[in-house]
């Protein structure tokens, strides 16, 4: 029986009269590969931004696992295993890729202000151990050449990877992707494909992703999630989703 990682229940989340998320219930499983699309506006970064605890949905509940995570800060929710990436890169730009790499970890050292001050054993073992994973991240995505240049001098998709990569460095169980390939060119496109694809399996993550590239979602998503005016208007397997009048009228103003 498959383990369901991220339950929605009836959430809904309200900007004063407009309702960005509109009684919106699904489940993620594990190990899966989760589309979320609909037409601009219809909610897919809000829901994002409610699982990720940047805002407190109005209503409803959202669990990670068995743990309900909906009136939590966002860092604690990062610790307890969800990590994402924007729709708009969100790097230090004037560190370099390692540091932004190893800041993602300090929500994990187990060493403490005095270890750091006095440079002790501790300390030297932990930063050298996060150094080496932070590595092993960067030389998987492909970006170990980059790794000790500023982030922020660096081509526009390799700091797209190094988002991704940030993420992967909080040890996440779930990794949110928002808009990864927006900006890319198809054969950008192709090679992000199989690299979420590499990522999931690699890391053992349940990936959710926001997308508005078709070509993506459809070749690598296990199941979709379409939802229009905040609200559930299907979901199912990529097939079922391409096939769906009410989606087709959705995106195009008329059904199929």
């Amino acid at each position: 029986m498959s383990e369901t990682v991220v339950t929605f229940k009836n959430v809904c989340m309200y900007f004063g009269g407009v309702k960005a998320v509109d009684d919106l219930s699904f489940t993620v499983e594990k190990g899966k590969i989760f589309g979320l699309i609909g037409p601009n506006g219809a909610g897919k970064t809000t829901v994002f931004n409610v699982l990720s605890g940047v805002y407190i949905p109005t209503s409803g509940e959202i669990k990670h696992l068995d743990k309900v995570i909906n009136k939590i800060p966002a860092h604690e929710i990062a610790a307890h295993g969800i990590a994402r990436t924007f729709q708009n890169i969100r790097l230090f730009n004037n560190q370099s890729v390692l540091d932004n790499l190893k800041i993602a970890y300090y929500g994990h050292i187990k060493y403490n202000v005095v270890d750091a001050i006095l440079t002790s054993k501790r300390f030297r073992t932990e930063e050298a151990q996060i150094e080496k994973e932070c590595m092993q991240i960067l030389d998987f995505l492909d970006l170990g050449e980059y790794t000790h240049q500023k982030a922020g001098a660096l081509p526009y998709g390799a700091q797209r990877r190094i988002e991704i990569a940030r993420a992967i460095a909080c040890k996440p169980q779930v990794l949110l992707l928002d808009e990864p390939a927006a900006g890319m060119n198809p054969t950008e496109i192709d090679s992000l494909n199989n690299l979420i694809l590499n990522i999931r399996d690699h890391y053992g993550l349940t990936v959710m992703l926001v997308e508005h590239q078709m070509r993506l979602v459809m070749s690598i998503c296990d199941e979709i999630l379409v939802v229009n005016f905040g609200k559930k208007l299907a979901q199912g397997k990529p097939q079922e989703i391409q096939n769906n009048p009410a989606v087709l009228e959705a995106y195009l103003g008329k059904a199929k």
